[in-house]
C-alpha cells in the first residue's frame, strides 16, 4: 500500500514537472511567405499577430528549427529583414523598420470593397489604433494622424470577415473584405473573425442590418428585407404594414425608406407577399430610428437609407427564384474593365390569392365602448363571406456604374414599379343584399444620379440628383339593398387621386482633419408637387394642386476624442421659397465608450418635414391618407422634437441594448367630416410619443438568436377631442415582443420568428362571436433553406411556414365602416396571413 502512495506522488510529480515544461515550438519553411508562416504558427500555437498581410507575403523565409519562446521564434524569423517587432499586451506587431523618425503627418485612406465583385461597401466600420471612422457611401474613408508610431488597422462590415493589419506608412488602396455566407466553402478564411449579424447601440437610435441572412428567415422571397425589419425592435410588425413602415410610434408618412438617394413611397403590398424593395438589388441597409444627425432630412419619424449594388466588375452573373407568388430575375455583368451594369425585374406569375375571408359585421344595440374618439367603440355581431382579390404586381430595376480612372464613380439607377389591387363582394344580412366593391391602383417611378470625387488630399465631394414620382388612384363603392322594401342604397361612394413628384440635388463635401476628425458641408433644392382630387357620395370635394419649393444646407461636425468620446454636433437650414421662410434644425449626439465592452449613447435633435400625409376621416372613423405640401399658411409643416438617450454591451458573441426617446411632434393635420359636434374642415393636432427598446442577442459559431421588446406610448390631441385632452394614437401598440434564432448544420439552415403584439386600441370593436379588433396580434413563422452546388450552379431551395399555429389575426389596413338604416353600422374587415406554407427555389449561375 506504502509502495503504491509513493508510486501515485510520483506520478503526479512527473506530469506536474511535465506540465511545467514549456512547449517547443518548431518551425520548418523552404522559401515560405512569411505571412503564411505566421499564420501556421496562429493556428498551431495560438500566436497572436497584426500584420500588414501584403507586405509580408513579399519575403519568403526558411528555417527548420525549434524554439523555446514566441518572441524569440520571431526575433529569427525577422532576421536580416526592414521589420521590427513590437509588443502590445500579448498581440506581437510586426511593422517596417523606419531608418529615422516620421516627423511627418501619415494618412491611411482607402476603398472597401467585397472581394468577389468589387463592389463598393457603404458605410463600414474603420479602426485607427481603435479610432473609429466610417467610409461613405463608395466605402472611401481617410484618417490623417500626427504622430510617428505605427497604425493598427481593422476593418468590418457586416457578413463579412474582418481585415486585420498594421501600417506605419501613408498608403492609399483598395481593400478587399471576404463575405461570410456567400463564400466560407470557398475559400478557406483562417483567424479573421466575423461581422455577421446586426449592429445595434453604435450610436442614439441607430441600426445596422446584415440584410444577407434575410432570406434564410421566415417568410416570402420577395420580402425579406421587411421580414428582417419586423424583427428589430422599435418598428411595428403587428398588423402587417410594410409598406409604410411604423417606427417608434411615428404617424403614417412620417418615416421614409430612402433607395439610392431617391425617395420610395410604395405600393398596395396586399398580404405583405411583395416589398417594394427588390433583396437581389440590396447592398446595405442602415436604420435610423431617431435622434438622426444633420445629413438627414425632411422627416420627423424614422428613415431607412438602403444602397443598391453597383453589379460585380469581375465576371456576369444570373440569379433566377421562383415562388408560390412571383418570379425574380436579377442579371449584372462588367462592362470594359470600369464599368458594370445590374438589372432586377419581378412580376407575379400566377393569381396572388386564393379565395380569402372577408368579414362583414353589424351592430348590436347593446355595449358602450370606452373613450371618445368619433367613430369609435361600436359593438357588433359579424357574418363571413369568401373573396378572391384580383392582383397584378411588377416592377423593374436597372443601374449603370463606372469607375474613373481617379477613383472617382460614377452611377446611374432607375426603378419602376407598379400594381393593380381590386375586389368585388356581395352577401346577405338580416334581409339586406351588402354589397362591396374596392379597387387600388399605384404607380412608383424613381431615379438618381450619383457622383463621387476624391480629391488629392482624400476629401471627397458627393453630388446627388434624384427624382421619384408616385400615383395612387382609389375607389371604394358599398351598396345595400333591402329585399323586403325593395330599396336601394349606395352608402358609400368615393373617388380619389393622388400624385406626388419630388426632385432634389445635393452637393455634399467631406473635409478630412486629423485623428478622425472630419467636418461634412452641403447645399442642395428640393421640389415637391402634390395633386389631389377626391369626391365622395356627401358631394365633399377636396382639390389641391401645390408646388413647393426649398433650399436645403447643413453642416456637421465629427469629432472623436481617441477612443474614449465621439461627439456630433451640426445644423440643417431649410428655407421655403415660398412664403420665404427659414427652419433651422439642431442636432447634437455623443457616444461614451465606458469600458471596451459597455458604450453609452444620446442624442437630441429638432426635425421639420414639409411633404406631409394628412388623414381624412368620416364621420364613422374610416381614415384615408393622402400626401400634400406643407407651407405653414394653409397646411400646417410638421416640427418635432427627439431625445434619445440608451446603453449599449458587446463581448464575447453577446449583445445587449437598452434605448429609450421622447418625441414631440407639432402640426398634425386631419380633415374631419362633419358631424353633430363639429363642422368639416382640416384640424391641427399635436402628437407625443415615449418609449423604449429592449434588445438581446448572442452568436455561436454560425447560429444567432435574439429577442427585442419595445415599449411605445403614443397619444395625440386634435380640437375635436371634448372629454380628455390626449388619447391614443390610431398607431399605438403598446406593447411589442419578438423572438427569433437561426441554426446551420453544414447545408442546412433552420430558422424560426415569433412576435407578439398587444393590439391597437383604436379599435376598440368586438363583434357577437366574442372576437375583439383590437386583440393581441400572435405569429410564429418557421423555414428550412438548403444550399447545395450542382456544377458551377449555386442553388438554395426552401420551405416557410408562415403563422405556423393559424392564430387569427386581423389586417388592420382593410378595416373599413359604412351605415345602414336597420343595421346602423355595417362593416368590412380582412383577417392577417393566415397558415400558409411557401416553397421557393434560387438558382445562381
Amino acid at each position: 500500500m506504502l509502495k503504491s502512495g509513493c508510486l501515485g506522488i510520483l506520478l503526479l510529480l512527473v506530469f506536474q514537472l511535465a506540465a511545467q515544461t514549456p512547449e517547443r515550438i518548431k518551425v520548418t519553411a523552404r522559401k515560405t511567405p512569411l505571412n503564411q508562416v505566421l499564420l501556421d504558427l496562429k493556428e498551431s500555437y495560438g500566436f497572436q499577430f497584426a500584420f500588414d498581410n501584403d507586405l509580408l507575403s513579399q519575403y519568403p523565409v526558411s528555417a527548420n528549427r525549434e524554439f523555446k519562446t514566441a518572441e524569440e521564434t520571431l526575433r529569427f524569423l525577422i532576421k536580416n529583414l526592414p521589420l521590427e517587432l513590437e509588443k502590445s499586451d500579448d498581440v506581437f506587431l510586426i511593422i517596417p523598420r523606419q531608418s529615422e523618425p516620421q516627423t511627418t503627418n501619415t494618412q491611411i485612406s482607402g476603398q472597401v470593397l467585397e472581394a468577389f465583385t468589387s463592389e463598393p461597401l457603404p458605410f463600414s466600420y474603420v479602426s485607427v489604433n481603435r479610432t473609429p471612422v466610417q467610409t461613405d457611401r463608395n466605402g472611401n474613408f481617410n484618417f490623417i494622424a500626427s504622430t510617428d508610431s505605427s497604425f493598427t488597422l481593422r476593418i468590418s462590415h457586416l457578413g463579412y470577415f474582418v481585415y486585420d493589419t498594421v501600417v506605419s506608412n501613408s498608403l492609399n488602396r483598395r481593400f478587399f473584405l471576404m463575405p461570410r455566407i456567400e463564400s466560407i466553402r470557398e475559400v478557406k478564411v483562417r483567424g479573421n473573425p466575423i461581422e455577421k449579424s446586426t449592429l445595434i447601440g453604435d450610436k442614439a437610435g441607430y441600426m445596422k442590418i446584415n440584410h444577407q441572412i434575410a432570406p434564410i428567415l421566415p417568410g416570402h422571397g420577395d420580402n425579406s428585407i421587411f421580414n428582417l425589419l419586423r424583427l428589430m425592435p422599435g418598428i411595428l410588425a403587428a398588423g402587417e404594414q410594410s409598406n409604410n413602415l411604423l417606427i417608434w410610434g411615428a404617424y403614417e408618412g412620417q418615416s421614409k425608406i430612402q433607395f439610392d438617394g431617391f425617395t420610395v413611397f410604395g405600393l398596395k403590398n396586399f398580404n405583405d407577399n411583395i416589398s417594394v424593395v427588390n433583396p437581389f438589388m440590396v447592398k446595405n441597409i442602415e436604420v435610423m430610428k431617431g435622434g438622426y444627425e444633420a445629413r438627414y432630412g425632411d422627416r420627423v419619424g424614422g428613415i431607412i437609407d438602403i444602397t443598391a449594388k453597383d453589379g460585380s466588375l469581375q465576371k456576369p452573373g444570373f440569379i433566377l427564384n421562383i415562388n408560390s407568388n412571383t418570379v425574380n430575375t436579377m442579371v449584372q455583368t462588367p462592362i470594359g474593365k470600369r464599368s458594370s451594369l445590374i438589372a432586377a425585374y419581378r412580376q407575379t406569375y400566377y393569381p396572388l390569392y386564393d379565395p380569402s375571408e372577408l368579414s362583414f359585421f353589424t351592430r348590436r344595440p347593446s355595449g358602450s365602448g370606452k373613450g371618445n374618439n368619433p367613430g369609435q367603440n361600436i359593438l357588433s355581431s359579424s357574418v363571413d363571406f369568401n373573396v378572391k382579390p384580383d392582383y397584378v404586381f411588377r416592377d423593374a430595376n436597372l443601374k449603370f456604374s463606372h469607375r474613373l480612372k481617379n477613383k472617382a464613380q460614377f452611377s446611374l439607377s432607375l426603378y419602376g414599379g407598379g400594381d393593380d389591387f381590386n375586389y368585388n363582394m356581395e352577401g346577405e344580412v338580416a334581409r339586406t343584399i351588402i354589397t362591396q366593391s374596392e379597387g387600388e391602383k399605384n404607380q412608383q417611378i424613381g431615379s438618381s444620379a450619383q457622383l463621387s470625387y476624391p480629391w488629392n488630399n482624400s476629401n471627397v465631394t458627393n453630388i446627388t440628383a434624384a427624382y421619384s414620382y408616385f400615383q395612387q388612384e382609389f375607389s371604394e363603392k358599398n351598396e345595400l339593398y333591402n329585399s323586403r322594401t325593395d330599396i336601394l342604397r349606395i352608402t358609400r361612394h368615393s373617388d380619389s387621386e393622388n400624385q406626388v413628384d419630388e426632385a432634389r440635388v445635393n452637393a455634399e463635401h467631406t473635409f478630412s482633419f486629423r485623428e478622425g476628425h472630419k467636418v461634412i458641408a452641403a447645399l442642395g433644392m428640393v421640389r415637391n408637387s402634390v395633386q389631389l382630387n377626391r369626391t365622395t357620395l356627401e358631394t365633399n370635394t377636396l382639390n389641391y394642386d401645390r408646388s413647393l419649393s426649398r433650399l436645403v444646407a447643413y453642416v456637421q461636425d465629427e469629432l472623436p476624442l481617441g477612443s474614449i468620446l465621439k461627439l456630433n454636433a451640426g445644423v440643417r437650414a431649410s428655407y421655403i421659397t415660398d412664403p420665404g421662410k427659414w427652419y433651422v434644425d439642431p442636432r447634437v449626439s455623443a457616444s461614451l465608450n465606458v469600458t471596451k465592452q459597455l458604450k453609452f449613447n444620446a442624442a437630441w435633435g429638432i426635425y421639420h418635414q414639409f411633404l406631409v400625409k394628412t388623414t381624412v376621416v368620416d364621420s364613422l372613423n374610416n381614415f384615408t391618407d393622402f400626401w400634400i405640401n406643407a407651407d405653414d399658411e394653409n397646411i400646417p409643416v410638421l416640427d418635432a422634437m427627439h431625445t434619445v438617450a440608451g446603453l449599449a454591451y458587446n463581448h464575447n458573441g453577446w449583445t445587449a441594448s437598452i434605448e429609450g426617446y421622447y418625441k414631440t411632434t407639432n402640426g398634425l393635420t386631419r380633415y374631419y367630416a362633419e358631424n353633430k359636434r363639429f363642422d368639416a374642415g382640416f384640424y391641427e393636432g399635436k402628437a407625443r410619443t415615449y418609449g423604449m427598446d429592449v434588445f438581446l442577442k448572442k452568436e455561436y459559431k454560425r447560429h444567432m438568436a435574439w429577442v427585442s421588446y419595445s415599449y411605445c406610448q403614443a397619444e395625440e390631441h386634435f380640437p375635436v377631442y371634448w372629454r380628455e385632452y390626449y388619447l391614443p394614437a390610431p398607431q399605438q401598440q403598446k406593447h411589442e415582443l419578438k423572438l427569433a434564432g437561426i441554426l446551420n448544420y453544414k447545408s442546412f439552415y433552420f430558422s424560426s420568428s415569433y412576435v407578439y403584439g398587444s393590439g391597437f386600441e383604436r379599435f376598440d370593436i368586438e363583434t357577437e362571436s366574442g372576437k375583439k379588433l383590437d386583440q393581441p396580434y400572435k405569429r410564429l413563422d418557421a423555414s428550412l433553406v438548403y444550399k447545395f452546388k450542382p456544377g458551377k450552379v449555386k442553388a438554395e431551395a426552401g420551405i416557410s411556414v408562415l403563422n405556423v399555429l393559424n392564430t387569427d389575426n386581423i389586417k388592420y389596413s382593410n378595416l373599413r365602416l359604412s351605415s345602414t338604416d336597420d343595421l346602423d353600422v355595417v362593416g368590412v374587415y380582412a383577417d392577417a396571413v393566415s397558415f400558409t406554407p411557401a416553397l421557393f427555389l434560387k438558382l445562381e449561375f
